[in-house]
């Protein structure tokens, strides 16, 4: 709403300063409104968006979690597997001991 619409073309003789006076008070307090209620809804929007970006975190922070376990786990079965190795390599070599000049 424009101002300038609000003075009659007379001027204001008809309506009067009191008049045109509430008149811009109540377009003012309008205007406030809306812009409270505009301001609120960005407020809301920054809150969802927010949460959502929490959520989002929290699950990659589960997943990776279950990543970091997925590979400690993997390295323990591989430090089993090479103890095991050593283990036979160890007795493979106890029961037939090297021989110089033999087969490898």
């Amino acid at each position: 709403m424009d101002l300038a619409t609000l003075v009659p073309p007379g001027g204001l003789g008809a309506v009067g300063a009191g008049g045109l006076l509430v008149t811009v008070v109540l377009y003012l307090l309008n205007a406030n409104r809306a812009d409270r209620r505009e301001y609120q809804e960005a407020i809301d929007r920054a809150e969802r968006r927010a949460d959502e970006a929490e959520v989002r975190r929290s699950a990659a922070e589960a997943r990776l979690d279950t990543l970091q376990q997925a590979v400690d786990e993997a390295r323990s079965a591989r430090r089993a597997a090479e103890d095991h190795a050593d283990s036979l390599l160890r007795e493979l070599t106890r029961l037939r001991p090297y021989e110089p000049g033999g087969d490898a």
